[in-house]
């Protein structure tokens, strides 16, 4: 495999680390305010505030991050821990429709937010799919 095979799909985890990272610290620091500003009326799912929610899934995303870094820094790129990062992409913007589709009243800023953070996460899954196919018509 040749470096420019793999140069796409790289430079789009670094990419996907940097943006899950702080994009996750973020809505583990904030998550009280972006929970309130969210929805019009208090949530929780299975017992736990948004807010508690929001902290949780803040975390997981900055681990998230750590381990598209890790890939990313790999001297031979592991294609198949490439393409969990691409299906977990793909399960993050499905879960987003699915999340908007809860009985909550969410306000028109949490709608903006995560329709944003699930187009965001759509690009980089395009961009992992073609950096994945480069990679597999170089192999």
């Amino acid at each position: 495999m040749t470096v420019s095979s793999d140069r796409l799909l790289r430079r789009t985890l670094w990419g996907n680390a940097a943006f899950s990272v702080v994009s996750g610290a973020m809505l583990a620091v904030l998550a009280g305010p972006f929970a309130r500003a969210a929805t019009d009326a208090p949530v929780s799912v299975l017992g736990l505030d948004l807010a508690i929610l929001f902290e949780l899934l803040g975390v997981g995303v900055v681990a998230f991050g750590a381990l598209c870094a890790w890939i990313a820094s790999r001297p031979e790129l592991p294609q198949g821990l490439a393409r969990f990062i691409f299906a977990a992409d793909l399960a993050w913007v499905a879960g987003s429709v699915l999340v908007l589709a809860l009985p909550a009243s969410w306000t028109t800023a949490g709608i903006a937010g995560i329709v944003v953070l699930a187009l965001i996460v759509a690009d980089l899954a395009i961009l992992e799919y073609l950096g994945l196919r480069k990679m597999s018509a170089a192999n």
